[in-house]
């Protein structure tokens, strides 16, 4: 398993149709893909947009369709349908994963990108030839990581990772677990439960990988 992570300038986007974003938005997180298709990805959205700027903006990029508003956690959150030739390159490359969240911000990209060492090759390569990334990063996934995910339940997983993304373990979190669970649409309780038995399998894995070194 191969990791690539790749960034472009302000200066490099503001040559390309991304001009258009950055006059739009200060910045956008990208917080997941609904689905991925080789038109293009169905994501969620949160924008934070320039002063005198709406949706109805961010709706008139020409990549970008807006498909859904809805409040997400105090914030303004989008469902949007994004049809940009890089996100449909990625989308065609078999055997890779872009990696959520990311963010663009004041005009720059970076991503990560998750998959077979050759796809990601190709996928770095074809980068190249359509924007040149101002900055590419390649390293190779180390087992550790892919066996703490082995070690979870894909539900204790989920809950887990939604906590991490959205701050919980942070001093200054903002979010509560009812949010949470809203956001997966299941009770508190249910939630709480996944959330506490997956902490303590990570701490048990942990606590064993230090006792073999």
């Amino acid at each position: 398993m191969r990791e690539v992570t790749m960034a472009w300038s302000r200066q490099k986007l503001g040559k390309t149709s991304f001009r258009y974003l950055d006059e739009t938005v200060e910045s956008m997180r990208v917080m997941g893909h609904l689905s991925v298709t080789p038109e293009g990805v169905r994501q969620i959205v949160v924008p934070t947009y320039r002063e005198g700027k709406t949706a109805e903006d961010l709706d008139k990029v020409d990549f970008l369709t807006i498909e859904q508003r809805f409040e997400q956690f105090g914030n303004e959150s989008l469902v949007v349908w994004n049809s940009h030739p890089l996100v449909c390159m990625a989308s065609n490359t078999e055997n890779i994963h872009v990696l959520p969240p990311y963010d663009y911000i004041d005009g720059s990209i970076q991503i990560s990108v998750r998959g077979l060492p050759n796809s990601i090759a190709t996928f770095v390569k074809m980068s190249k030839t359509f924007l040149e990334p101002d900055d590419i990063r390649v390293r190779n996934i180390v087992n550790e990581t892919e066996g703490m995910e082995s070690v979870l339940t894909p539900r204790q997983l989920e809950c887990f990772k939604l906590a991490s993304d959205f701050g919980h373990y942070r001093n200054d979190k903002k979010i509560t677990l009812q949010q949470l669970a809203d956001h997966l649409k299941i009770a508190r309780s249910t939630f709480q439960e996944h959330l506490d038995s997956a902490e303590s399998t990570i701490l048990q894995w942990a606590s064993e990988q230090l006792s073999e070194k």
